[in-house]
C-alpha cells in the first residue's frame, strides 16, 4: 500500500521541482521578445508622427501590419509565434514586468570622470592686455591717409 503512495506522491514531487524559470515550448524568450515589442513600439510611434501625420488617406491599420510583418521578418518570427507569446506574457504578469520594465528603463551609460568647470575670476582683473599697437607703415596707403601724412610733414 506504501509503494502505491509513493508512486502516487512522485509525479507531484517533480512537478514541484521543475524550474520556475523556465518557459514553455512555444513561447519566445524574454529578451527576445523585448525587443520585437520595442520595434513595435518604436514604429507605432514612427507611423503617427511621420507617416499619418503627412498622408491622412493612408489606413492606419494597414499600414501598421506593414510594419509589423517587417518587424516580424527582422527577427524571423512568425505573427502567430509573437502572438502566442505576447498572451503567455499577458497570463503572466511578474514576467511581463520585466519585459516592459526593461523597455522602459533607460540605458546605463558607463560612468565617466565628470568635467570640472574653471572657478569663477573677475574677468577684468585676469584678462590679459588685448589691446593691440599698430605701426604706420601697417597701414595701407588710401587717399586720407596721404592726406594726413603730408600735413603732418609740412
Amino acid at each position: 500500500m506504501r509503494t502505491v503512495q509513493l508512486l502516487f506522491l512522485i509525479p507531484f514531487f517533480v512537478a514541484g521541482c521543475k524550474n520556475k524559470n523556465s518557459l514553455p515550448g512555444g513561447i519566445l524568450p524574454q529578451k527576445k521578445m523585448q525587443a520585437i515589442v520595442w520595434d513595435i513600439m518604436r514604429a507605432d510611434q514612427f507611423l503617427a508622427d511621420y507617416v499619418i501625420n503627412k498622408d491622412t488617406s493612408l489606413d492606419k491599420t494597414t499600414e501598421s501590419l506593414k510594419y509589423y510583418q517587417r518587424i516580424f521578418a527582422i527577427h524571423d518570427v512568425t505573427k502567430e509565434e509573437f502572438q502566442h507569446s505576447f498572451s503567455y506574457y499577458q497570463d503572466h504578469p511578474a514576467l511581463f514586468k520585466a519585459i516592459m520594465d526593461s523597455i522602459n528603463a533607460p540605458e546605463k551609460v558607463a560612468p565617466t570622470t565628470p568635467v570640472q568647470p574653471e572657478p569663477l575670476t573677475d574677468s577684468i582683473t585676469t584678462q590679459p592686455d588685448t589691446t593691440i599697437t599698430i605701426s604706420p607703415k601697417a597701414i595701407p596707403d588710401t587717399p586720407t591717409t596721404k592726406k594726413k601724412v603730408k600735413r603732418l610733414a609740412e
